[in-house]
This record gives C-alpha cells, sequence and structure tokens, in this order.
C-alpha cells in the first residue's frame, strides 16, 4: 500500500514538471513569435517610411555587420555607402555629444531628403544614454546611432530601439567635426560631387586657347 503511494506521489511529481516545462516552452516560443513580429512591423514601419528597400538592406547589413567599427556615410542619391573610415575615440565623443543635446521627437511624415547622406557611428563599447527623450522610448543604452544629413533642414539623429524600431530626433549641436573627418557637404551627393569635377575639367579645357598651326609648306 505504501508503495502504490510512493508510486502516485512520484509520478504526480514528474507529470508535474513535464507540465511545467511545456507550459515553459510554450512562452518561449510565444516570446519568440512577438520578438519577430516586432521586427517585422519594425521593418515594415521602416519601409513604408524611408521608401528606399536599399536603405533597409543597408540597416539590415549594418545590424548583421555590428562587429565592423567603422563610420559610413550612405548617400541617399546612389543609394550605396560611398565612404568608411576608422572609428576613433575622438569621433565616438563627439557624435556622443550630439545624442547629449537632443531637443525634441521629429513630428514630419518623411525625415529623408532626396539629396544628401546618412551617417552610421557605432558606438564600442556600448554607451549608457542618460537623456529623458530616449528614456521615455525604453532606450537605455546605444551601440549605434544614424545622423541624417542635408542641406534644406538640419540634421536629425536616428535610433533603433532594442525591437530595431526607429525614432527620429532634433539635436541643437554642430556636425562640422564629423562632416570634416568624413570629407563630405552637406546635402551634395557624391555623384553631384564627381559631376561638377568633370563640368570643371570640361570648363577648363574649353577656356584654354587653341592654337592652329599651319604647315604652308617649303619656301621657294
Amino acid at each position: 500500500m505504501i508503495l502504490i503511494r510512493i508510486r502516485k506521489r512520484t509520478i504526480g511529481i514528474i507529470l508535474f514538471v513535464v507540465i511545467l516545462c511545456l507550459v515553459g516552452a510554450t512562452l518561449y516560443t510565444a516570446a519568440i513569435i512577438t520578438q519577430n513580429e516586432n521586427k517585422y512591423k519594425s521593418v515594415l514601419g521602416m519601409a513604408q517610411m524611408f521608401e528606399d528597400t536599399h536603405f533597409i538592406a543597408y540597416l539590415s547589413d549594418a545590424e548583421a555587420q555590428g562587429q565592423s567599427f567603422n563610420v559610413e556615410a550612405y548617400d541617399i542619391k546612389k543609394s550605396e555607402v560611398v565612404v568608411r573610415k576608422p572609428l576613433t575615440p575622438q569621433i565616438q565623443n563627439e557624435v556622443f555629444n550630439y545624442v547629449k543635446t537632443i531637443k525634441s521627437l521629429y513630428s514630419k511624415l518623411m525625415p529623408f531628403p532626396e539629396k544628401g547622406y546618412v551617417i552610421r557611428v557605432p558606438f564600442d563599447p556600448v554607451r549608457n544614454v542618460d537623456v529623458k527623450l530616449l528614456n521615455e522610448s525604453g532606450i537605455k543604452t546605444l551601440d549605434q546611432i544614424f545622423i541624417i544629413v542635408s542641406e534644406k533642414e538640419e540634421p536629425l539623429i536616428l535610433v533603433l530601439d532594442s525591437q530595431r524600431r526607429p525614432y527620429f530626433y532634433t539635436f541643437s549641436a554642430s556636425i562640422q567635426l564629423l562632416m570634416d573627418y568624413l570629407q563630405l557637404t552637406p546635402g551634395t551627393s557624391a555623384s553631384d560631387a564627381d559631376a561638377e569635377v568633370e563640368s570643371e575639367v570640361v570648363d577648363t579645357l574649353e577656356e584654354q586657347p587653341t592654337e592652329i598651326i599651319i604647315d604652308e609648306g617649303p619656301v621657294g
């Protein structure tokens, strides 16, 4: 009789453990599904907002290549990275100071200009953030930020939260040091710069006087 009771108790404990494991597995699967759904919604939202599949691909690649600590400038008009330079402590500190001067969320619908750059600056190590607007959105650490540069508006900071949802902020710092480091001019695409150089060469050639030499042959 005692043996039967012990067996029933053992079986009950085993069933309880199995049920507990199943519940844990179910909760874990639900969390993974929710996380993937959030990522999907984030990418979908960015695609609708940016209207640039090349930039979405660049963002995804930047996430995948997170171990690559380079400062990169993505040319919006050319849809490709046109400048890539090493990340220095000075540039990291400079750009992190931009974050400290964040003023407000960007309220317009389309934050991306037709011409300009998106500059990606990673942080190594990850930086803790004590900025109210970021903290209110659940952003307390930063592994990278993106700076949107155009000639018509002030630069913007793009931050992705832990679920990779985009947040755009205005800020008050000057980015001249960063632009000088990357040798960029706001609002000027790399393709435009090439075109300007080519035009200058053509103008120079056209302005040069042409000397015409007529060979009259031997004088008799």
